[in-house]
């Protein structure tokens, strides 16, 4: 059966990430929940080989790696780091990145950035 659509997820990773553009926000680390989702080219049958798709722990890494970066003032930084690096990655023709904030107001769940690009050399 062909495969229309394949994305690989990693949903909900949290970190611990020095963030914020308040100077009560440079004080101490703020939770940080990313979202990702990458769609990739249909080469077909991956084989169940690691290889043929993308590896998501690369992807968790990466995300992970963000808490340890000097202090960024928007989520749109961190998001639009985890993007372009998610888009590198072999056969990945768009991605989709989403960060929350779920500690800064109590009268609303969370507040996000949310972006998307599609890889220009994969049409």
């Amino acid at each position: 059966m062909p495969v229309v659509r394949k994305t690989v997820i990693v949903r909900d990773q949290e970190l611990l990430i020095s963030i914020g553009v308040h100077p009560h926000e440079k004080i101490a680390p703020q939770r940080l929940i990313v979202n990702v989702e990458a769609d990739l080219a249909d080469t077909g049958d991956e084989m169940d080989e690691i290889g043929a798709t993308l590896d998501y722990d690369k992807v968790h890494s990466f995300i992970k790696a963000q808490a340890r970066l000097p202090h960024s003032l928007l989520q749109e930084s961190v998001a639009r780091r985890i993007l372009a690096f998610v888009l590198a990655q072999k056969g990945v023709s768009s991605v989709v990145v989403e960060t929350r904030k779920r500690d800064v107001f109590d009268d609303c769940a969370f507040v996000a950035v949310r972006i998307e690009a599609r890889n220009p050399a994969m049409g």
